[in-house]
Order: C-alpha cells, then structure tokens, then sequence
C-alpha cells in the first residue's frame, strides 16, 4: 500500500462528572486523531489519547511525534502484511529515554510517545485489513472470537449512589463491574466495595482498580479486610516501580492481582512474567494500547503472558471510540477471552463520538462489525 494523504485532526472529550482515581480527577481527555489515505482512497483511522500518569507522553510531545511520523509516512510504499507495519517500527536504541523510531522516515531523536505511536499503528493496521477484506480482529488473529465480555465501571463516590449504579449495570446486562478505590480511608471503601456487593448478590464479578494508590503496608490491610466480599480481581494495588511489593502481596491475596501501570516500564516485563527468576508478580495482566504503543505489542505480551498460564484483559485509556474501537478487536483476538474487558467508558462522556456506532456494548458485551477494517466510518 502506498500512503497518498495524511490528516491529524484534534480531538476533546468531556466527562460528564469528573472521575477520581487514585492518580487523578480526569474532567477531560484530549488527543488526536490520525487519518490515512491509500492508493485507492481507502482511510485507516487511529487515536492518540496520552494519558501521562499511566506513563505516556505529554500532548505536546505526543502532537510532535505525530507530526513526525505522519511525515515520515506519506508517499511511502508499504507491502502488503503485518511484518511490514511491525518493521516500520524499531525498537530504541539510544537509551530508555527513547521511543519506538519509524524507520521510514528522516533520522531523528524520538521521545517516549506510545500514544503516538498506537495512533499511527492502527492507522496501518486498519487500512492493511481493509485491503485484505476482513475485520481487523482476524488479522491480528485468524481464530478471533466475534464478541467481547465488558465490564461496567461504575463512578459514584458515595455507597447509595454506588449501590444504585451497580444495580442500573446489572440490570442492563453487565456481569462484571469495577470500582475505583484507595486515595480515600479503608473504611470508606469497605463501606463502597460493601454496598455493591449487597445491591447485585453473589454472583455478579466485582473488580477492584487502586491504580497504585496503596502502600505495602496499606494493600495488605486492603487486601485482608475486602477480600471477604469476594472479588474477582484487584487491578495494580502498590505503585507501579514496586515490582517486589507486588509479589509478595500476590502470595497472600486470595484473589488475583492484575499489573495495570506497572506495564508502561519495560524493564518491569521480565519480573511481571517471572522470566527473571521465581513466580510472576501478578497473576493477570491490563493491556492499555495507548500505553504500550498499538494492538502489535500489546498482543504479542498477551501471548507471552498466556504460554505460561497468565490471564490478559484490555482496557482503554478513558479514550475516543477509534481507540476503544481498535482495543475491542484487540481483545476478540486474545488468547483468552475470560476476562471482561474495560471498553464501556462511552456513556462517561458529555457527548459521544458519532451518535450511533457498533462499539457501544450492548447487555455487557461488544458484538464486533463483520466488515472489513476497523469497522467505523471515518
């Protein structure tokens, strides 16, 4: 394929309440979208939402990567396969400070910029699977299930209004929720985590995200007193550097820990996967494209991750639906698709992309386009 036309357009979302993490209160979320042209006229979309605390780059850093690439990128040749869209990327070579580098464009020093780099990645990858006819799931993967499990995220502060969310999300279908908690006293998420799993019963799947909010000291006591409202999960308990605390928090956890953040450092991979000797540190893992820059790296380490027995789940970065739409046919493509999915944030924004779309879950799950690509109108 050859690239004929490139576009970046900005792009802004407003959340109809604010959302606390651990981290932060998000109010918005700003980016970018990427449109490329082929030969033919067909338009590949990509996204670019930089999320800083989950370590990706800064906006700023993020428009000039792009800008760069999309440079780099236009009225070049490209063949026709995945290895052509994994070779345009090389992997640093000047230190930790650099990133992912097109090797089609003028040399240069590149930052850090994996939001960048996912926006130009499925840019390709939905343009490659247009010219091939098929979903972009089953590029990534021939066996790709056509439907994904999403669990509801639920954003009230306060139990009765908690409670009364979590009992809104069941009823339309959602048999997993998750909650944000740490960044507030014990007991007031006990008294949160409490209600939930007294308005939806026993068998609705709770997951609990701390987005690294939590000391050792203060996950273990978490970790002993709401384990006996039977979670499903706990989504990065410690901070994300503290790769042994993790470990040895996942030993006495009678629930699974899955490594959110921690992920953004490739350094961290190797003790993550037990590859550095010893147990893994978590027993499941939480693929945000938009930080490991694209759908390519994030499913090569869930099938790293799946050939030693770990679970792997997507999730977005509270981003547009070009990214949530490419983070579903990511997660059709896993290895396992157990474990619901992190992709129904659209109803959090004040207005939504376009007003009808196929990405928008329907009784807890995203039934994928049987079309060609990504599977939206540009």
């Amino acid at each position: 394929m050859r690239i004929t036309e490139t576009r970046l357009t900005p792009s802004r979302l407003e959340l109809i309440r604010p959302l606390r993490t651990a981290r932060a209160t998000y109010t918005l979320r700003e980016g970018f979208l990427v449109h490329l042209v082929d030969e033919e006229g067909r338009v590949g979309q990509g996204e670019a939402m930089p999320l800083v605390e989950f370590g990706t780059e800064s906006l700023s850093v993020c428009q000039q990567v792009l800008h760069s690439h999309l440079r780099g990128l236009r009225e070049q040749n490209l063949a026709d396969n995945l290895d052509a869209i994994e070779d345009a990327f090389a992997l640093p070579s000047q230190g930790p400070g650099q990133g992912r580098a097109l090797r089609l464009r003028p040399s240069e020093e590149v930052p850090h910029a994996p939001a960048a780099d996912h926006a130009v990645e499925m840019a390709l990858l939905d343009l490659l699977s247009q010219r091939r006819e098929i979903p972009l799931c089953r590029l990534l993967d021939r066996a790709a299930r056509q439907e994904v499990l999403v669990n509801a995220l639920l954003t009230a502060e306060e139990p009765q209004e908690l409670a009364e969310e979590a009992r809104k999300a069941v009823a339309e279908g959602y048999k997993t929720l998750k909650l944000k908690v740490a960044g507030r006293p014990l007991d007031e998420d006990e008294a949160r985590v409490r209600a939930v799993r007294q308005a939806v019963g026993p068998d609705v799947n709770i997951r609990l995200d701390a987005n690294g909010g939590w000391t050792e000291t203060e996950a273990v006591h978490a970790v002993d007193r709401l384990g006996w409202y039977g979670l499903e999960l706990c989504e990065q308990p410690v901070p994300p550097q503290e790769l042994r605390a993790l470990w040895r928090l996942q030993r006495r956890a009678p629930f699974p820990l899955a490594a959110d953040e921690a992920l953004a450092s490739p350094e961290a991979i190797p003790v993550l996967l037990g590859l550095a000797g010893g147990m893994p540190a978590a027993r499941a893992f939480v693929l945000k494209p938009m930080v490991l820059g694209g759908l390519l790296p994030a499913l090569m380490f869930a099938r790293q991750a799946a050939s030693i027995g770990l679970e792997a789940f997507v999730t977005s970065a509270m981003d547009g639906v070009v990214s949530r739409a490419g983070a579903a046919h990511l997660a059709a493509a896993l290895p396992s698709g157990r474990l619901a999915s992190g992709l129904g944030v659209g109803s959090l924004f004040v207005r939504e992309e376009p007003s009808e779309h196929p990405f928008r879950p329907v009784q807890g799950r995203i039934r994928l386009p049987d079309v060609p690509g990504l599977g939206l109108s540009p």
